[in-house]
């Protein structure tokens, strides 16, 4: 069995997947673990896959699915789920807002015995509007499903193999946090957070 799987959902990314992918690439190798790094590509409709497909071509060890149509975010996170070989899978946004390296500080919480660790971008990097939107969210889950962290739609989040087959994400949205929470907390699993770059 792998260590690590990385999977980076992607829609659309042709400018950022490249340097995405071959710095998360460069991360791992430092690591000293086996690893695998999966893009999930759903039905872009520009050059993301060819130019994954190119980096695969260089090393086997990067794989790239291609949704035969749009499944949302969910749906790739879903895939994400039923593809990933490793001991430990990252959900990692392909838009170069995260850093892969920060995947030991999450491997780390896991090893505690957490089965899911939420990123939490402590710093955040984004416009006012954003923020401002962002803390609404969060006050929602707060508030509806008793999300006990700080960050619900952080776009890096790990988990374990007991997640990977205990949970399965039902609802087509372009979110995945508060259902990846929600059946975390039906299947009886630990979870955790982590401060991470953004």
């Amino acid at each position: 069995m792998l260590d690590i799987s990385l999977v980076l959902p992607a829609y659309n990314e042709q400018d950022n997947i490249v340097k995405v992918v071959t710095s998360a690439a460069d991360s791992l190798d430092q690591l000293g673990k086996t690893w695998e790094i999966v893009v999930v590509d759903n039905h872009s409709n520009d050059k993301t896959p060819q130019l994954v497909e190119e980096l695969s071509l260089k090393d086997n060890r990067i794989r790239c699915i291609v949704h035969n149509e749009n499944k949302l975010y969910s749906g790739s996170c879903q895939t994400a789920l039923n593809e990933a070989k490793g001991k430990y899978i990252a959900i990692m946004d392909s838009d170069d807002q995260y850093a892969a390296s920060d995947i030991l500080k999450f491997i780390e919480k896991l090893e505690k015995g957490a089965n899911i660790v939420f990123g939490w971008r402590k710093k955040r990097k984004d416009p006012f509007f954003r923020l401002i939107v962002s803390k609404v969210f969060n006050s929602l889950g707060k508030f509806k499903l008793k999300f006990p962290f700080h960050d619900l739609n952080c776009g890096y989040r790990v988990f374990d193999k007991t997640f990977q087959q205990s949970c399965k994400i039902k609802h087509k949205i372009n979110l995945s946090n508060p259902e990846l929470y929600v059946r975390a907390k039906q299947a009886g699993l630990k979870m955790d957070e982590v401060a991470i770059q953004h």
